[in-house]
């Protein structure tokens, strides 16, 4: 039983050794003196600068950066960090102590990298870090506005428009034949009333 948790001991340790490190996509320019911003760099550009240095979320209202797994130097071996954000960034620049620091530029610009840090050496814990980007190239692309479908009305028309006049009901052919055959009906009834009193009138001449 010991012999075979030793041996996952011993796989594991291996395993964790041949991880690789993950490193940034682009070579830094070590930078090795002064305390220079992202205008130095380049005129055009604008800085969102985060100090101290850590995991968050920080933004200035047109840039947002999320640091995230961030460890600062120790004893000269370089810490490391990984950032992501909303738009583009031209460049990421670490300040280290007095000098050893470096700078990452993107073309095409980049919304993320990893394993980012200083250069190795004494005094090289990271101080702040500076996202560079062209704030002209941030406008967002106007959404386009839909334009109304227009809605039937119940009298046919289209709403906003001109309504379509209602036809007048005409009368169904059932009340129609009813009204003409109760004229005739009565026609014929005052027919036999005015013969039923000639013939009476005549009798009565007869007898008199």
């Amino acid at each position: 039983m010991r012999t075979l948790v030793g041996l996952l001991a011993t796989l594991g340790l291996l395993a964790a050794f041949a991880m690789p490190t993950l490193a940034a996509s682009v070579t830094p320019t070590p930078i090795n003196d002064g305390n220079p911003t992202c205008g130095d760099f380049n005129a055009a550009w604008t800085e969102l600068k985060v100090e101290p240095p850590g995991n968050g979320v920080f933004t200035d209202g047109t840039l947002t950066v999320t640091i995230t797994n961030f460890v600062n130097s120790s004893s000269g071996t370089p810490g490391s960090f990984d950032w992501s954000s909303n738009i583009g960034v031209d460049a990421v620049f670490v300040k280290a102590g007095n000098d050893k620091h470096n700078l990452y530029t993107y073309n095409p610009e980049s919304t993320g990298d990893t394993g980012l840090g200083p250069q190795s050496g004494t005094g090289n814990g990271m101080s702040h870090i500076s996202f560079c980007y062209d704030a002209g190239g941030t406008t967002a692309t106007p959404t386009p506005t839909p334009t109304p479908t227009p809605t039937a009305t119940p009298g046919g028309g289209v709403a906003g428009g001109n309504p379509t006049p209602t036809p007048a009901p005409t009368l169904p052919n059932t009340a129609a034949n009813t009204l003409t055959s109760g004229a005739s009906l009565g026609l014929s009834l005052l027919l036999i009333a005015s013969l039923g009193a000639l013939v009476s009138v005549r009798l009565a001449r007869r007898q008199s």
